[in-house]
């Protein structure tokens, strides 16, 4: 299972699940609620629930089952935490959630974590990506800005996935974390420390760090704005799932 990030869709793994299929998996690349639709421009993501992205993956877990004799799920930013959630949540046999949201890097406009999740409070705001080139931000199937009612959602299912791990065993059998230093989206502080926590639970997780990535890359897996990811991502996370 290949789950994409936020703002984008299923097409951001294409190519990644055409090489582990070529290699003999069953490959499940599924639509996040609220993404992937054909206008760029909708802020149907204002509907985006926690409960809703839980309920999607584990569903989608329920259904891959059916695919194979193991289930492994990797995703990407929104979708590393979906596979983080299984990995609390489900005997999902591997998880790879590669540099998952669970809060944002600290950023000027915020005065940190409890004002992200005050976004939800105030009426929904809708912000580019990036606001120089606004919807002309590529690549095309994805969404060039996001609602900040949906921001906030985000922040809250990244609470969920935390909460309890310093009481609670995760049930995943195996977990690789795949995190970046150059990343400029997503603090990995934070999921080193929900690792940590799992991990003093006994549950053996580990990390993998990409190494070679340019400054400022949180996608690396799209190769429509990041061609570099065939070389410096692809290898890596196939021989994590195939060895």
């Amino acid at each position: 299972m290949l789950f994409h990030g936020f703002t984008n869709c299923p097409q951001q793994f294409d190519e990644l699940a055409r090489g582990y299929y070529a290699r003999g998996c069953n490959v499940y690349v599924p639509r996040i609620p609220h993404h992937g639709l054909k206008d760029r421009l909708t802020h149907d993501l204002d509907n985006l629930t926690v409960s809703e992205l839980q309920r999607f993956a584990e569903e989608t877990f329920a259904l891959a089952r059916g695919l194979g004799t193991t289930v492994a799920a990797l995703g990407l930013s929104l979708g590393g935490a979906l596979v983080l959630w299984l990995a609390k949540t489900q005997p999902i046999d591997l998880a790879v959630p590669i540099a998952p949201f669970l809060l944002p890097l600290p950023d000027p406009q915020f005065v940190g974590a409890p004002a992200l999740r005050l976004l939800r409070s105030i009426p929904s705001m809708y912000w580019w990506w990036d606001i120089r080139i606004k919807a002309r931000s590529k690549p095309d199937y994805a969404y060039p800005g996001y609602p900040t009612h949906a921001i906030a959602e985000l922040v809250f299912f990244g609470d969920a996935i935390r909460s309890g791990a310093s009481t609670t065993k995760p049930q995943g059998r195996h977990c690789v974390v795949v995190l970046n230093e150059q990343d400029n989206a997503v603090d990995n502080r934070v999921t080193r420390s929900l690792l940590a926590t799992w991990n003093r639970n006994g549950a053996g997780y580990r990390e993998l760090v990409l190494s070679g990535m340019p400054p400022k890359r949180h996608d690396v897996i799209d190769p429509t704005t990041f061609p570099q990811a065939r070389s410096l991502v692809y290898p890596k996370l196939e021989s994590v799932v195939l060895g």
